[in-house]
């Protein structure tokens, strides 16, 4: 399992040895058509039943008192590993680990986004069960079968904080893609000095895997740093498993614009591998998991810092 965790704020957000050479180049891709499809959140009700969440009114004139809208954000990525067995007792390990460990002394976490990637289809209702879960977030998409691709056996999820203000979500199915793997967009209202709401928008991803994946990971990327930078969004930010095992990788958020929240933290003594724990791997260890965002003079990436090195899930 790989998990980094982060904080960004306006006025926080979460694989690096040298990967093993890849043959491959990237080279120009044909044009491949993505779908945009509209996911609803849902959330735990009173009357004890999942239902679809409302989304936050969003109006980006209007004044609201101090308080009301979060100015700063946690985020969190993990990939809980599909391959793997005991998917479900891994997840509630996972979130039990979040709950405790990375939130201790919360009876309510604070504004957060918990990016999730390879949750197993068949593990979805372990996730909507885990009492954390229905008492404090919104879960995004509310349904594996109209959020993921089609014939996705797994994918991403992302966990939203009551109290982080969701003004839209939506999935986009990368058209370069043999692995049915998408781009989970949440729109949070975020305030600050001024009495406005921004939108920032955030980004849950799980890009190509292996070697030959190089080339769809290049065009894969090209459309996540569009999203982050579309109009009526003040600022954007990805997280997830960006699969980074070849040369090529490297410049990958550079290439579109992106910066890198571990390069930019003030402690650089550690080399942030999020891959290479588990027993011996076809790739070497590495920092395959990243947080990419814009670069704003109003947005502050601060706290990067792995997390659950070492955990283990009792059997």
């Amino acid at each position: 399992m790989r998990h980094l965790l982060t904080t960004f704020k306006i006025g926080q957000l979460f694989r690096s040895s040298q990967p093993r050479p890849s043959t491959i180049s990237p080279r120009p891709m044909p044009k491949m058509t993505d779908v945009i499809v509209p996911v609803q959140a849902l959330w735990f009700s009173a009357r004890g039943q999942w239902k679809y969440a409302p989304q936050a009114p969003y109006d980006s004139k209007a004044s609201y008192p101090p308080g009301v809208i979060p100015a700063s954000l946690t985020l969190v990525t993990w990939n809980v590993d599909f391959t793997n067995p005991h998917a479900n007792e891994r997840l509630m390990a996972a979130l039990d680990y979040l709950q405790f460990h990375v939130f201790p002394g919360y009876r309510e976490p604070p504004p957060c986004l918990i990016l999730l990637q390879e949750i197993r289809a068949d593990a979805f209702e372990t996730l909507l069960a885990h009492p954390w879960v229905r008492a404090y977030f919104l879960v995004v998409p509310g349904s594996t079968a109209y959020g993921w691709p089609r014939g996705a056996a797994y994918g991403t999820v992302t966990l939203v904080a009551r109290n982080a203000l969701l003004a839209g979500s939506s999935c986009v199915h990368f058209g370069e893609s043999r692995m049915w793997r998408n781009a989970l967009v949440t729109d949070v209202l975020l305030g600050g000095a001024e009495p406005h709401a921004r939108v920032l928008r955030a980004v849950n991803t799980h890009l190509e895997s292996l070697p030959e994946g190089t080339n769809s990971r290049v065009v894969q990327m090209g459309v996540i740093a569009s999203l982050l930078k579309e109009a009526g969004t003040f600022g954007g930010i990805v997280g997830g498993d960006m699969n980074a095992i070849t040369p090529w990788d490297k410049t990958l958020a550079e290439d579109n614009g992106l910066s890198d929240a571990w390069e930019h933290r003030q402690d650089s003594a550690e080399d942030g591998t999020t891959w290479g724990y588990q027993p011996i791997e076809r790739f070497p260890p590495g920092r395959l998991d990243k947080i990419l965002y814009t670069k704003k003079d109003d947005l502050e990436i601060k706290d990067v810092r792995r997390i659950a090195i070492g955990l283990k899930m009792p059997l």
